[in-house]
């Protein structure tokens, strides 16, 4: 690889943007929710006639815009797809590397490097464009200290997060999305050739759940594994279709299926967010009496109790190093895309791939009881 090849990386997430039909409603349901804090505010304007509210919790920054006049890239895509996640943005070094090694391997360039100044110094970005309708914006902020762009204002805090418990999520620990049948590898390509990623090997890969997922899946990750994206296309399997299908026939296209959020109390922060009213998916008695004999065997020691997983709805993957618990919101919209995964980690790197097995095995068993 030569050394220009090397120039310019990816370094973190910077944060997300949703394209609602509401951005004041959408993220204000982030804020109650799931504990977010209001961030800042960018109004409209004659000339970008889009209304931007942020929020943010520790170092989850999401963005949700909404058009203010009925033309427009908005307008058009919300007709398409409904709300969703429009972009993933990143920290970076040296955008103009990048964006120069983009161009060459000839990725779509929404927005060439552009600035931005205001008081609070300079910021440079620019935007390429991935699978579906989704981009990534590339943002260097090394000459800027002001809060997210130029055009935000700062806003007070919700009255309402005095009176509910705090969620403890702390930063995005992957994004995963669904690709349209056979695009898979060519993602990860674009993702190696333009942004300097690599693929990245998890334990999931090394048992064949195809048949229980009905789903092929690869990961990419950036030089310092601080930004890991999953991708999925469907398979063939145990069902008539797969979820990544239903995914891009509800979309529209490929796009983000859900954003999984790292916390380091997975109990504490999911009793929060059903205190907070967060609507969660619950799962069968069934897969916790499997997930206890599974256990009894296992060299892992879980710090938390099986009752605490089944009365909070948290699913457990592990093996002989490792163990990682992990939630599921249902969809947040109307059309069955969009959905928050919660995530906490002890020494394991996937994404939860042997619970679409122990759920299959789980419903089959509790069906089993209903017939006996």
């Amino acid at each position: 690889m030569s050394k220009d090849s090397e120039k310019g990386k990816v370094l973190n997430f910077d944060h997300l943007t949703f394209w609602v039909a509401n951005a004041k409603t959408a993220s204000s349901y982030f804020i109650t929710r799931f504990g977010f804090e209001p961030f800042a505010v960018r109004p409209s304007s004659e000339e970008r006639p889009i209304v931007s509210y942020a929020v943010k919790l520790n170092q989850i920054t999401i963005v949700f815009e909404s058009p203010a006049a009925e033309e427009g890239d908005i307008s058009k895509d919300l007709a398409a797809h409904g709300d969703f996640v429009k972009d993933v943005a990143f920290a970076v070094a040296d955008l103009d590397a990048i964006v120069v090694r983009a161009t060459k391997e000839g990725a779509d360039i929404v927005k060439d490097v552009t600035e931005e100044s205001d008081k609070d110094g300079v910021i440079r970005y620019a935007v390429l464009r991935t699978y579906g309708d989704n981009t990534h914006t590339l943002i260097d902020r090394s000459q800027y200290s002001g809060i997210l762009f130029p055009g935000y204002e700062e806003v007070e805090n919700d009255p309402l997060n005095k009176l509910l418990p705090p969620t403890k999520l702390s930063f995005v620990d992957h994004v995963e999305g669904n690709m349209a049948d056979g695009t898979l590898e060519d993602s990860v390509s674009w993702y190696e050739k333009n942004l300097n990623m690599h693929r990245f090997w998890c334990v999931d890969y090394s048992h064949d759940l195809v048949p229980y997922s009905c789903i092929n899946s690869a990961s990419v990750i950036n030089q310092t594994e601080t930004v890991l994206l999953s991708l999925n296309e469907a398979a063939k399997g145990l069902r008539p279709t797969s979820k990544a299908s239903e995914f891009v026939k509800a979309l529209g296209t490929s796009g983000v299926e859900h954003v999984a959020l790292y916390t380091d109390d997975i109990v504490s922060t999911m009793r929060s967010l059903k205190a907070r009213g967060a609507d969660v998916i619950s799962w069968p008695p069934t897969y916790y009496e499997l997930i206890k004999e599974k256990l009894k065997d296992s060299p892992v020691n879980v710090a938390e109790t099986i009752e605490e997983l089944k009365e909070q709805d948290i699913l457990i993957d592990f093996d002989e190093r490792g163990y990682m618990l992990q939630a599921f919101t249902k969809h947040l919209q109307v059309r069955p895309t969009l959905f928050i995964e919660i995530i906490q980690r002890r020494n394991h790197r996937g994404f939860g791939a042997m619970n679409y097995k122990w759920v299959f095995e789980a419903i089959e068993r509790l069906e089993s009881n209903k017939d006996n």
